[in-house]
C-alpha cells in the first residue's frame, strides 16, 4: 500500500509539472489539460489491462488505481485546497458584498439542489434522492479556472470578488447538504424527514463554523508566542487543516469542511497583524503551491477513472446529462437575475449590473470538489450501486461539460460584454503611468548605454521600440483634462487609504500591540470604502473614528474614577499612546509617497490638497499624544523611547541580514550578532506601566479634562480636516466628492447630495449625525 501510494505521488507530480509546462507554453487552460491527460491515462490503463494484465497489474495498476478508501479522497485533498482558498481571500474587502456573496454560495447551492432533483425526478430518469445529491454535488463551483481567465482579460475587481467569493463559501454549503443527503440515503427511511435534515444540516454548519472560529482564534493567539520565526509559523499552519477536519467531522459530528473554511477566513483576517510581511507572504505562497498541486491531482485521478465510468454509460445518461447541465444552468439564472435584483432594493448591496450578472451565471465552472465528492461516492459500498453508477457518471460528465464548454467560451463572453476593457478613469491614468514609467526607462536605457560604450542612437532606437511596445505612441497626454479634479480626488484617497493600510503591518512584531495593530487594519479599510463612496468628507469621517472613544476605555476609565484600580486605564492610556504614535508616523510616511507616487500622476493641484489632508490627520494625531501626556507626564518618555528601542532593534535585524545576503559579513558574524540582538528584543518587548498621574497635579481636574478632550476627538478631527486647504477646490471637491466617487467606482448607490451653499464641516457634521 505504501509502495503504491509513493508510486502514485511520484507520478502525479510529473504529471502536474508537464502539463503546467504546455499550460504556460500554448495559453491553454489548466484545467482542460488535466481532464485530457488523465482521460488519456486512463484509457491507457483500460487498454493494457486487456492486453497486458500482468505488466498492468504490477506498474500500471500501483499509478492509476490506487486502492484508497472511500473517505480518503475527502481527507486528503479537501482540507488544503479549502484552507488555502480561505487563506487567500481579503475578508474586509468581501464583507462590503458579503450580501450577494451568501446569496450565490448558500442561496444558490439549495437551488440547485432542488433544480436538479426535481428535474431528474419529473423527467422519470431517476430517484429524487439521487437526484437532489447530484444536485449538490455539482453545485460547488472551481475559481481555479474561472479566476485563470479572469486575469488574462483584466476583468473587473468586483466580478472577481463575487466569483472568489461563492467559490470559497459554496463548497461548504454544498458538501454539508450532500452529507446529509447520503446520510439520508443509507440510514433508516423512517427516520428521514425535511425537518430532521434541516436540523441535522443548521447543527453541521453552525456547528462547523462555531469550532473553525475557534481554531483559527487559537492559532492567531498562538502565532506572536512563537517569536517571529518563520518555519516555525509555516509548520503551525500545516498542523491546522487536518486534525481540525477531522476533529469536527469524526469527533464533533460537524461539518468539517465548514470548520477548515472558517478556520481559514478568521486567520486571513486577522494573520497580517501577527507575522510579519515577510513571513505572511512566504505562508501564502506555500500554501497556494500546495494547494495547485492538490487541486491538479484531483484532477488527474478523478479524470483517470473516466474512461471505465463512462464505459458503464448508456444512452439514457446522455439524456440526463443534457437535463442535468439545463437544469444547472436555469438556477443559477434564477438566482442572478430573480434573487440578486432582491438585495439591491432591499439597499443590502450595491446593484450588479446585466454583464456581471451573464458572466457569473456563465462562468460556474466545475472542478476539483466536484470530482473529489464524484470519487468518493463512486467507492461508497454504503450506497446502493445504482445511486454510486447514476451520480458518479453524471457528475463526472457535467465537469467535463462545463470545462469544455463554458470554460473555452467565458473569455470570449468577457470581451463581448467589454468588461475586460478599463473604465475611462482607469484609461487615463493608465497611459500616465506608462508615461511616466517610460520616462524613467529611456533614462536608464541612456545610462546603461553610455556604460556600455554603446551609441546613442541605438539607444534613442530602443526606447523608440519600447514606448511602441507599451502603445502609448507621442500623442501628448494631460490627465487632469481626462479626469475631473473631483475623480482624482476619490483616486488619490483610495490610494492613500490602501498604502496604509499596506504600512501597517510592518509595526508589528511587539512594536505596538496587536489589538492597536487590529483596530488600525480595520479603521484603514473603512477609509477605503468609505473614500469610494463618500469622497474626501466620507474619508475624513472615517479616519476620524480612531480618534473616539471606545468601551474599552470607558470601563477602565469607571474602575479607575470609582474603583481606584489603576492598571486597565494605564494600559488603555499606553495603548491610544501607541496607536497615535504609530499613526502620525505613517502619516508622516504617506506625505512621503505623496509626493514622490501621487504628485507625478495626479499633478501638483491635487497632491497639494492631499497633503493638506494628511497634515490635518497629523495634527489631530499630535493633539491627542498630547493630551495622553498630560496623563502620563515625563512618564510618557518611557513609552516613547521602547517604541525607538524596538524600532531600532528591527532596523538592525534588516541592515545585519543585508550585510549577510551581500557577502559583506560570515555566517558566524551573521548568526552572533542575531542573537545579541534577539536577546535585546525580547528585553525591550514588554511594555512597562507608567503613572497615569503626575505628582504636581490635580487628579481629578486633569482626568476630568482629558475624558472631555478624547470624547470629542473624533468631532473635532472632523471638522479639522473639513477646512479648506485650498480654498477653491476644496469646498467643490467635498460636496461632490460623493457623486464622483459613484462615478469613478461604478457604482449607483444611493448618494448624500449637499447643496453648493453648505460648508464642508457642515456636511460632515450632518452625515456622522445621519
Amino acid at each position: 500500500m505504501v509502495i503504491h501510494v509513493l508510486l502514485l505521488s511520484g507520478f502525479l507530480l510529473a504529471s502536474i509539472a508537464l502539463v503546467q509546462a504546455v499550460s504556460l507554453r500554448w495559453s491553454i487552460s489548466e484545467s482542460v489539460l488535466l481532464a485530457a491527460w488523465g482521460f488519456t491515462l486512463g484509457g491507457v490503463y483500460l487498454v493494457s489491462g486487456e492486453a497486458w494484465p500482468a505488466l498492468a497489474e504490477s506498474f500500471v495498476t500501483p499509478a492509476l488505481a490506487p486502492r484508497l478508501p472511500p473517505e480518503a479522497y475527502l481527507w486528503i485533498f479537501l482540507p488544503p485546497l479549502l484552507f488555502q482558498a480561505a487563506l487567500s481571500v481579503n475578508v474586509r474587502e468581501m464583507l462590503g458584498d458579503a450580501a450577494p456573496i451568501l446569496l450565490l454560495a448558500v442561496v444558490a447551492v439549495f437551488v440547485a439542489t432542488g433544480m436538479v432533483g426535481g428535474a431528474i425526478r419529473l423527467t422519470g430518469l431517476g430517484p429524487l434522492a439521487d437526484g437532489l445529491l447530484l444536485g449538490a454535488m455539482i453545485a460547488t463551483t472551481d475559481p481555479s479556472a474561472v479566476l485563470a481567465v479572469f486575469r488574462e482579460v483584466g476583468a473587473p475587481e468586483r466580478l472577481v470578488r463575487l466569483v472568489e467569493g461563492e467559490s470559497l463559501l459554496n463548497d461548504a454549503a454544498a458538501i454539508a447538504i450532500a452529507s446529509v443527503l447520503i446520510a439520508a440515503i443509507t440510514g433508516d427511511a423512517a427516520n428521514v424527514s425535511a425537518t430532521a435534515a434541516l436540523r441535522s444540516l443548521g447543527i453541521a454548519l453552525g456547528g462547523g463554523l462555531l469550532v473553525g472560529a475557534l481554531a483559527g482564534r487559537a492559532f492567531a493567539w498562538l502565532i506572536p508566542l512563537l517569536g517571529g520565526e518563520g518555519k516555525a509559523e509555516i509548520s503551525l499552519s500545516f498542523a491546522l487543516p487536518y486534525p481540525l477536519y477531522l476533529f469536527a467531522d469524526q469527533m464533533l459530528h460537524v461539518s468539517g469542511v465548514v470548520s477548515v473554511v472558517a478556520a481559514g477566513l478568521v486567520i486571513s483576517g486577522l494573520g497580517r497583524t501577527r507575522l510579519s510581511p515577510l513571513n505572511w507572504q512566504h505562508l501564502q505562497l506555500i500554501w497556494e503551491q500546495i494547494a495547485a498541486m492538490a487541486g491538479a491531482a484531483i484532477f488527474l485521478l478523478a479524470a483517470m477513472q473516466i474512461p471505465a465510468t463512462l464505459r458503464d454509460a448508456h444512452w439514457v445518461d446522455l439524456i440526463a446529462l443534457a437535463v442535468v447541465v439545463v437544469a444547472a444552468l436555469a438556477a443559477r439564472l434564477v438566482v442572478v437575475f430573480g434573487m440578486l435584483p432582491l438585495l439591491s432594493r432591499l439597499r443590502l448591496t450595491e446593484p450588479v449590473s446585466a454583464a456581471y450578472k451573464l458572466v457569473i451565471a456563465w462562468g460556474g465552472l466545475r472542478g476539483a470538489v466536484t470530482l473529489v465528492l464524484a470519487l468518493g461516492l463512486a467507492q461508497d459500498t454504503a450506497l446502493p450501486e445504482s445511486t454510486r453508477r447514476f451520480v458518479a457518471i453524471l457528475a463526472t460528465g457535467f465537469v467535463l461539460v462545463s470545462l469544455i464548454v463554458n470554460g473555452t467560451s467565458l473569455k470570449l463572453l468577457i470581451r463581448r460584454l467589454h468588461l475586460d476593457l478599463l473604465s475611462p478613469q482607469e484609461q487615463a491614468l493608465q497611459q500616465k503611468a506608462v508615461q511616466l514609467s517610460a520616462i524613467g526607462v529611456s533614462a536608464r536605457v541612456h545610462m546603461a548605454a553610455r556604460t556600455f560604450h554603446i551609441p546613442e542612437a541605438i539607444a534613442d532606437q530602443a526606447c523608440s521600440t519600447y514606448r511602441h511596445s507599451i502603445d502609448i505612441g507621442a500623442t501628448a497626454f494631460d490627465i487632469e483634462a481626462a479626469l475631473t479634479e473631483r475623480e482624482r480626488l476619490v483616486i488619490g484617497l483610495v490610494t492613500l487609504s490602501a498604502k496604509e493600510r499596506d504600512m501597517i503591518p510592518q509595526y508589528g512584531s511587539g512594536i505596538i500591540t496587536i489589538r492597536n495593530l487590529d483596530a488600525m487594519m480595520r479603521n484603514t479599510d473603512a477609509m477605503v470604502e468609505e473614500a469610494r463612496t463618500g469622497g474626501r468628507i466620507g474619508y475624513q469621517r472615517a479616519a476620524a473614528k480612531i480618534l473616539a472613544d471606545t468601551p474599552g476605555m470607558r470601563v477602565a476609565r469607571f474602575l479607575y474614577r470609582w474603583l481606584r484600580i489603576r492598571q486597565p486605564y494605564g494600559d488603555a492610556l499606553a495603548d491610544r499612546f501607541e496607536l497615535l504614535m504609530c499613526r502620525r508616523v505613517v502619516l508622516h510616511q504617506l506625505i512621503v509617497f505623496n509626493d514622490t507616487s501621487l504628485t507625478p500622476l495626479l499633478g501638483e493641484r491635487l497632491a497639494h490638497l492631499l497633503k493638506a489632508i494628511l497634515k490635518a490627520r497629523i495634527e489631530a494625531a499630535e493633539r491627542g499624544l498630547e493630551e495622553v501626556r498630560e496623563c502620563f507626564g515625563r512618564a510618557a518618555d518611557v513609552l516613547e523611547r521602547r517604541m525607538l528601542l524596538l524600532y531600532a532593534l528591527r532596523e538592525g535585524r534588516e541592515r545585519v541580514a543585508a550585510m549577510y545576503e551581500d557577502r559583506s559579513i560570515s555566517k558566524e558574524i551573521y548568526d552572533a550578532i542575531r542573537r545579541e540582538l534577539d536577546v535585546a528584543w525580547k528585553l525591550a518587548v514588554p511594555r512597562a506601566h507608567p503613572d497615569i498621574v503626575p505628582s504636581e497635579t490635580d487628579s481629578h481636574a486633569i482626568h476630568e479634562r482629558i475624558d472631555a478632550a478624547i470624547a470629542r476627538g473624533a468631532q473635532n478631527a472632523t471638522h479639522d480636516a473639513a477646512k479648506d486647504a485650498t480654498e477653491d477646490a476644496t469646498a467643490d471637491a467635498a460636496n461632490d466628492a460623493p457623486a464622483d466617487a459613484a462615478k469613478a467606482a461604478g457604482s449607483d448607490a444611493p448618494q448624500y447630495a449637499t447643496s453648493p451653499e453648505e460648508s464642508a464641516a457642515e456636511a460632515a457634521e450632518r452625515r456622522s449625525s445621519s
